[in-house]
Parts: C-alpha cells; structure tokens; sequence
C-alpha cells in the first residue's frame, strides 16, 4: 500500500492513499475518532456494524466513533481518507452546531460528486491547511456532506448494495468485532440469541476452523498487524490482540507461522533495511 498521509492538525487528519492488487482489513476495528474514506477509484466491500454495503468509485463511507468497521475487496483501489475527533470540533464550536456537523454520519454511504471529489483533491495537497484554521475546512466538508446526503439520496440507492446480514454473518461479523475481549462461546450465543451449538456449527461450516480456531486466527493476523505497524512489545501486542497469556501466544504463533515472535520481527528489519538499500541505490 502507497500511503501518503498528511497531517492537518491535531486530531484532525486527512490522508491519500493507493493500493495495487487490493487488500482486506484481516478484522473489524473501531476508534475513537470520527473517520471519513471517499472512494476515489475501485470497488470496496465495507460492513459497518451489522451491515455490508458494496461500495463502488465516487461514494464516501462516513464510520461514527466506536461503530465496528470493516473493508475488503481485491482490485485496486484510492482514496482519501478523514479522521478527526469530537474533540476537535468542540474546541470551536458550540455543542448544537457540533450535533449538527455530524448528522451526516447518520447517513453511511453518501455519493460525492465528481467536481467535490477533485476540491478534496487539491485541498489534500494544499500545505495552507496545516495551520490552526483546518477546523474551517473540515466544518466546510461536514456542511457539504449533509448537502449531498439530501441532494443524492435517491442516486445513491442505484450504486450502493446494502445487504442484511444473515444470522450467520451477524455471528460471525460479531466475532469479528470482539475476539479480543471474548472469553466463551456463551457470550456469544448470548448476544446473537442463538444456542452455543448452533455458533459451532455455524463457525464450522463457513471457516472449517472451531470456533476457538476461528478466534485464535483473527487474534494472529492482529499481532501481525501489531507488529508491522508498532515497536510494542509482545506482552503489549499479545494483551491488545485478547491472548491472556503470552506463553500461549509465542506457542500458537510458532504453531501458525513457523517462526516465533522474536524472530518475525528480525525478519521484519531486515526486509525494511533491504528496501531501504535498494531505495537508496536507485537514488
């Protein structure tokens, strides 16, 4: 992935991004920040909470904070990206206009026309915005957000696929949400109001994994995600990712991958080095 990130101000971000050959987040995650991603080019499979949407080129995805999130797809794909606080906003402005800025995260999938897509463009790029007046811009882009959520609502329906989940996938979409907190399958059945050997079955038939499987797999990918993006250490990642004890993480994690931990991540530095070499070669 080519990211190129350009930071606005504190607690408020915007950042372009493209990607060859497609990518899939390997789980649902959420943040504190309030996050916007317009579909610049490609096709993405977005689920937002309970709900899987097709997304396809010129549509925003607006994510509210803490909603669980999730984006696939396997072609390529740009876009620009938004993160910004509630914070932020109240530091300027009164707490009715701030309701009001984020009334379009009511509304997920919003069309973005051609032309605004290009002004967000070039705004991205622009170095003004680096100064304490960002807040204008992004309480200029929440304004025009809720234009087109009332101006496109109708066009929107034509290119966006809003699929209901099925009791499986809510199942599933709700593992994939809170394997890092999850203790037993009964929290599970609990929550999806379904029986424990129905989830067995479920897991079974869509992963060919247990379900202990399943939650190990999806706890694995995010160590690895963990340890490509951070400098934590393997107590730090092995908690964050929901494994309460870390001999049992370096134990799966050699089961899984072959290698341990520690030596994912020398392997790690010397692919990053040996870039880097070669970067500075063709200089």
């Amino acid at each position: 992935m080519a990211d190129k990130r350009t930071f606005v101000y504190e607690n408020f971000e915007m950042s372009y991004e493209e990607t060859k050959k497609g990518w899939s987040m390997p789980y649902s995650h959420h943040h504190t920040h309030y996050e916007i991603y317009i579909l610049l080019s490609g096709e993405r499979t977005v689920t937002i909470g309970n709900t899987t949407h097709l997304v396809k080129e010129g549509f925003a995805c607006l994510f509210e904070s803490n909603i669980s999130h999730r984006s696939e797809g396997n072609t390529d794909y740009s876009g620009l990206c938004i993160h910004f606080s509630k914070q932020y906003l109240d530091r300027y402005f009164q707490p009715n206009i701030v309701s009001t800025y984020l009334t379009c995260f009511k509304t997920p999938i919003i069309f973005i026309p051609a032309d605004y897509r290009k002004k967000l463009l070039t705004w991205n790029k622009a170095m003004s915005h680096t100064s304490e007046s960002s807040y204008l811009l992004l309480a200029q882009i929440l304004i025009d957000l809720s234009k087109f959520q009332k101006k496109y609502c109708a066009d929107s329906s034509l290119f966006v696929s809003d699929v209901k989940t099925s009791s499986a996938q809510r199942i599933i979409n709700y593992i994939d949400a809170n394997y890092t907190t999850l203790q037993n399958v009964s929290q599970i059945a609990e929550c999806c109001g379904v029986s424990e050997s129905y989830i067995h079955r479920i897991i079974k038939k869509n992963t060919s994994l247990t379900v202990k499987e399943y939650i190990n797999k999806l706890r694995l990918r995010h160590a690895i995600h963990e340890m490509d993006c951070s400098n934590n250490s393997f107590a730090i990642i092995s908690k964050a990712c929901g494994f309460q004890n870390i001999s049992y993480f370096y134990y799966l994690f050699k089961k899984n991958y072959g290698l341990t931990p520690t030596e994912y991540r020398e392997q790690l530095k010397k692919r990053i080095n040996n870039q880097l070499t070669r970067a500075r070669h063709k200089q």
